[in-house]
């Protein structure tokens, strides 16, 4: 399944929030397969004696998965931001998703990062109030 082609499914890369839920169980799956290798190569390293000839090959193996988690994830038009960790860009920022997180949860704007991220719900609630800041006064 590792080797399995990927499809570029959102070619624009611009997600509602509803095109992000739609796309996670594709991305939780390919992240929960990718995830688990990693794990098991990752225990297999931490038991080795650092100055074995298997820990090489053993973090290229790592490096080699890893990377191509995020090619299979920009080719579904999100983008990886580290380890397990997805961000979907709304025009405006990102929807932001950590592995093993139920769904879409988050936003944060292009400058705040992981570390500024506020829930969804905020999220909407700013865009509609500035939505309603930008409608034209009604004239008396």
């Amino acid at each position: 399944m590792l080797d399995s082609g990927i499809i570029a499914i959102n070619r624009e890369g611009i997600f509602s929030v509803d095109q992000a839920e739609r796309l996670l169980p594709i991305i939780r799956r390919i992240t929960q397969e990718y995830s688990q290798k990693v794990e098991a190569l990752m225990g297999r390293l931490e038991a080795l004696n650092p100055k074995s000839e298997q820990v090489m090959p053993l973090e290229e193996e790592i490096n080699v998965l890893i990377q191509g988690w995020h090619e299979k994830i920009k080719k579904l038009g999100a983008v990886p931001k580290g380890l397990w960790l997805v961000d979907f860009d709304t025009g405006d920022g990102y929807f932001c998703w950590k592995y093993p997180e139920n769904g879409i949860g988050f936003w944060h704007s292009y400058n705040d990062g992981f570390s500024g991220r506020v829930s969804v719900e905020k999220w909407r609630q700013g865009q509609k109030d500035r939505r309603r800041d930008q409608e034209p006064s009604p004239t008396v």
